[in-house]
C-alpha cells in the first residue's frame, strides 16, 4: 500500500471508532433512562373539579342535602393542604419530597385528617359535622386511590 493511502485509512478508522463510541454512549443513556422510567410510576394529575364532582356524588344523600359542591370543594382543598403538609401529595408545579430515589411511605390516620379538616372548616365558618367531614375525607381518599395518586390504606 502506498503511504498516501495510510492517511485515508486512518481517517476512516477514526470515523468508524468515533461512530461506534457515540452509538455506545447514546445506547447506554437511552437504556438507563428507559429503565428508570419503567420503574417509576407516572405522575398523577389531580383535577379539583373532577374530584369535587366525584366526591360530592359519592356522599350519602343525607350528607349531600347538607353540603353544597362549594362546601365539598373547600373541604377537599383543606384535606389536600393537609396531605401536602404531610408530604403525601404535591400541588401542580411541585414535586413530592424524594429521599434515596423513592417517595417516603407515609401512614396517615383518618382521625388526624378529620381533625385538621374540621378545624379548617370551623375557621372558615363552614357549618359541618364530624361525620360530614369524615365522609368527604373518606370519599376523597377513595378517589385519590382510584386515580393512583396515593396507595391503599395500610393494613393492620
Amino acid at each position: 500500500m502506498a503511504p498516501a493511502h495510510y492517511g485515508a485509512v486512518v481517517v476512516w478508522l477514526f470515523v468508524v471508532v468515533a461512530a461506534l463510541l457515540v452509538f455506545a454512549i447514546a445506547a447506554g443513556t437511552v437504556g438507563r433512562e428507559t429503565f428508570r422510567l419503567g420503574h417509576q410510576p407516572p405522575a398523577t394529575i389531580l383535577d379539583i373539579d373532577e374530584a369535587v364532582t366525584r366526591v360530592g356524588d359519592a356522599l350519602p344523600e343525607e350528607t349531600q342535602s347538607r353540603l353544597t359542591y362549594d362546601d365539598v370543594r373547600r373541604l377537599i382543598i383543606a384535606q389536600l393542604d393537609h396531605l401536602e403538609d404531610k408530604g403525601i401529595l404535591a400541588r401542580h408545579g411541585r414535586d413530592v419530597a424524594v429521599t434515596d430515589g423513592a417517595t417516603p411511605d407515609v401512614v396517615l390516620a383518618d382521625d388526624d385528617s378529620v381533625a385538621v379538616v374540621l378545624g379548617r372548616a370551623e375557621a372558615e365558618g363552614l357549618e359541618v359535622t364530624d361525620e360530614d367531614v369524615f365522609r368527604v375525607v373518606s370519599a376523597l381518599h377513595t378517589y385519590l386511590e382510584d386515580i393512583g395518586a396515593v396507595g391503599p390504606p395500610a393494613a393492620g
